[in-house]
């Protein structure tokens, strides 16, 4: 009885440090971020990334992120497209890209923005883009669990879209899911007739 106690209580011991320490990794690598975010251009886009991302593949159309520094089970991805079908409004055309990923959301802890809550941005009020994101936790394939972070934009000056994701365990999308968001929320787009301007200052 005695020594099943010990474990026990050393197992709850060695995890209490471990989430210490994971808060306190995180707590140093929010400031590290504000002190030292990359600038990234992506076509039309520029955006803030934090420097421990490390860029897997980069393609014409096709951007992916992973950290090379842990092990962390977190990728960050990148695409662009023409339209698959202009026909189709927006939030059509992301249920059928979710529904691809092969996702089911956990509708009590996922949170859906429709194109009306980004109607702040200036892109957005005079008809350049069109944005919408879905995050929470999921079931993908029926078996794992994880974590979907996914923007998709439209950019109608060009007839193409920008669909971006942030796919990882559900723990290790807390980590790394805030620096994706702020990525994604702040943003820089370039319109077409000033495309050949510097996209980053």
């Amino acid at each position: 009885m005695l020594d099943n106690n010990l474990v026990s209580w050393t197992i709850l011991a060695a995890f209490l440090l471990f989430l210490i320490y994971t808060l306190i990794v995180v707590r140093e690598e929010k400031q590290s971020f504000v002190d030292s975010a990359k600038s990234f251009a992506f076509k039309q886009f520029a955006f803030k990334i934090p420097s421990w991302w490390g860029l897997v593949e980069e393609k014409p159309n096709l951007i992916r992120w992973k950290r090379l520094d842990t092990r962390y089970d977190w990728e960050a991805k990148l695409e662009w497209q023409d339209y698959l079908d202009s026909a189709i409004s927006i939030e059509e055309d992301f249920k059928n890209r979710i529904e691809i990923l092969q996702m089911v959301f956990d509708l009590d802890s996922s949170d859906i923005l429709m194109p009306s809550h980004f109607k702040d941005r200036l892109e957005v009020q005079n008809g350049n883009l069109e944005l919408v994101r879905i995050e929470g936790t999921a079931t993908q394939e029926g078996v794992e669990r994880c974590y979907l972070d996914a923007f998709l934009i439209r950019d109608h000056q060009r007839k193409q879209t920008l669909f971006a994701t942030s796919l990882s365990s559900v723990l290790n999308g807390l980590v790394e899911g805030p620096y994706f968001e702020d990525m994604m929320l702040n943003l820089k787009w370039t319109p077409r007739d000033t495309e050949e301007s510097v996209l980053i200052n």
